[in-house]
């Protein structure tokens, strides 16, 4: 009887464990997302999700380096097909591309691509490309070719001025590469000359132009990385650097947002965010939910954790057991690159993902070879666990950037690390697809912004959710991490709570709050700045449409170039079809019942009620 009693407690002792347990599966394979980026000098390997087809999950991006890009477009179960051919986005192989971000430039509706550039084939640097949606699947490259002609790594979407379209800032790399030599002739240090960072303002029309000097960011420090949040709570982006090698050149930057002065201020070191170190990729998030911005900065050695102690930092790497900086099997240096963090359990806290990755060194810093990618869990007490290889979370060639994204819109975040071509220490390596397969009970909730007097894609509002006594905060970004770029679509788990009280949104610019109370739990929430989605607190407003009820087709009234979208709710406010300028709908996929149209017009938005039949 006590060995009956003893097998049933270690069977529900096992059960419990699988119960919370976390696992990833490799699925690059199966999901059609085989890559490797082909590199020439241990720079650049960026991916990024984006839903550039419009229809509700995520796509992915990944630059080739020396071979050409990728755009792999999501079937909605999260299954891939390249695409690239005839999209205009058949970048010569003659052309290093090393990064890659996204957004809504033109406030059209859909995402630009900026692809960053490294070098041609015959080693001269060559320009960056903007490359502006079409709308039929088609892109234009509309980047001037007589401005930016850098090593540039890195680059962010950002309003800086608040004027509601997106600016681009660019990071630039090594120019002339300079060492110092001790008494022995060997290399003890670094005194590379950089190009300067170079900020573009958006006119509005599909020009840019250079306000790099006139607000202060003509950085040369040599960076690797940056990102555009609101560290301090009041509205606007600033901005932070993560440049290499910080022990000789130049630290961190982080340069506070004074737009009503006309510039940014450099504050690095009144915040203590001044670290001098190898930066290589950053993480941008509230891991402690107290509701202000957190960053988690990879490097060559020890990783840096900035904890937010209300526009000041602390560092917390130690305390929260996440440096990072051994490898191991034989205890040289780690070498981290991109990074990020999730919720990959959905309990309300988030997780960090690191892709660590070889480079060559000089001998006096002791770096390793084979590092794996590491999963640290969050254990909501400030410091995190990290899983071992049974989490599935393990490949230990060179990886660069990552990114996430729900890609199969199962209500669990999934992970892609590119790794390079070489070197493969001798195993077989790709680019890991990590698919979530973890075990709870947890639930989530997904929220998609669209900004009307924000920037489109809503980049730098944040989200702040609210569940019984608890509350949650995310930012909406433009890019972080190395040459990257995470989907926009807000993924919050909410742990055992089965309802949300409300949702509050602080658009981007901090002057403006929108309030939402009927939140779809476990599915996708759509919020449109000043619009609210629940189909019951909208009002009809006069819009001339037939025939109604509907059975295939339906005719608005009105000229398709005075119409700037369409959107259709269903009952419960769900966003259930989105058009662009047209006037002849077709709403046969829709089921039987009763439907909210709102259309954005030239002059305003307009709103009607049909039965679909």
């Amino acid at each position: 009887m006590k060995t009956s009693i003893s097998t049933i407690i270690l069977i529900l002792f096992t059960f419990s464990c699988i119960g919370q347990s976390i696992l990833f599966s490799e699925e690059q394979v199966e999901r059609n997302l085989e890559h490797k980026f082909y590199h020439t000098n241990f720079n650049g390997g960026g991916v990024a999700f984006v839903d550039i087809d419009n229809d509700g999950d995520d796509d992915v991006y990944l630059t080739g380096g020396k071979e050409v890009d990728k755009l792999m477009i999501n079937d909605g179960s999260g299954f891939f097909t390249n695409v690239t051919e005839g999209t205009g986005l058949e970048i010569t192989s003659e052309i290093y591309t090393a990064g890659i971000t996204y957004g809504d430039i033109d406030n059209d509706g859909d995402k630009d691509f900026f692809v960053n550039t490294h070098a041609g084939i015959d080693g001269s640097y060559t320009y960056n490309m903007l490359f502006r949606n079409n709308g039929d699947m088609t892109f234009t490259n509309i980047w001037p070719t007589s401005t930016d002609k850098s090593m540039t790594m890195g680059t962010v979407f950002l309003d800086y001025d608040l004027d509601g379209d997106l600016d681009i800032y660019n990071v630039n790399y090594v120019d002339e590469v300079i060492f110092t030599y001790d008494d022995m002739n060997q290399i003890n240090g670094f005194d590379h000359e950089c190009y300067s960072n170079y900020m573009y303002r958006n006119n509005g029309d599909g020009t840019f132009t250079n306000t790099t000097n006139q607000l202060g960011l003509g950085d040369t420090g040599c960076a690797l990385t940056v990102t555009a949040s609101d560290y301090d709570n009041d509205g606007d982006l600033d901005i932070l650097l993560g440049n290499d090698f910080g022990p000789f050149i130049q630290p961190n930057k982080l340069y506070r947002n004074d737009i009503e002065d006309g510039k940014f201020t450099e504050v690095g070191m009144s915040t203590n965010s001044d670290n001098e170190m190898f930066s290589m990729g950053i993480a941008v998030g509230d891991y402690d939910n107290d509701l202000d911005l957190d960053y988690y900065i990879s490097n060559l050695g020890k990783n840096v954790f900035l904890k937010n102690e209300g526009g000041t930092f602390s560092q917390a790497e130690e305390e929260a057991g996440v440096e990072n900086e051994l490898v191991a099997k034989d205890s040289s240096l780690s070498i981290s690159w991109g990074t990020l963090f999730a919720d990959v359990n959905n309990d309300m806290y988030l997780d960090l993902f690191i892709s660590n990755g070889y480079v060559p060194a000089p001998a006096f810093v002791d770096n390793g070879n084979l590092e794996p990618d590491k999963l640290y869990i969050n254990n909501t007490d400030g410091t995190f666990a990290e899983m071992d290889s049974t989490s599935g979370i393990w490949n230990e060639i060179t990886s660069r950037g990552c990114a996430y994204s729900d890609v199969n819109n199962d209500g669990k975040v999934d992970i892609y690390s590119v790794v390079y071509d070489k070197p493969t220490f001798g195993l077989d390596g790709a680019s890991c697809l990590y698919m979530n397969k973890s075990i709870n009970n947890n639930n989530w909730v997904k929220i998609n912004l669209e900004g009307t007097q924000a920037n489109k894609d809503a980049f730098g509002s944040k989200v702040y959710v609210y569940t019984g006594s608890d509350v949650q905060m995310r930012e909406t970004s433009g890019g972080s991490s190395f040459c990257s770029h995470n989907s926009s679509t807000l993924q919050i788990g909410i742990g055992l709570h089965e309802t949300i009280d409300s949702v509050v949104i602080n658009w981007t610019g901090g002057s403006h709050k929108q309030t939402e109370y009927d939140i779809n739990v476990n599915a996708i929430n759509n919020i449109t700045e000043n619009i609210n989605t629940n189909t019951s607190d909208l009002a009809p407003q006069p819009l001339d449409f037939f025939p109604n009820p509907v059975d295939d087709y339906l005719t608005i009234s009105m000229a398709r170039n005075e119409i700037n979208s369409i959107q259709i709710f269903d009952a419960v406010g769900r966003v259930v079809s989105t058009h662009k300028t047209t006037n002849h709908i077709n709403v046969s996929h829709l089921t039987t019942g009763n439907y909210t149209i709102l259309v954005r017009t030239n002059l305003g938005v307009k709103t009607s009620r049909f039965s679909k039949i």
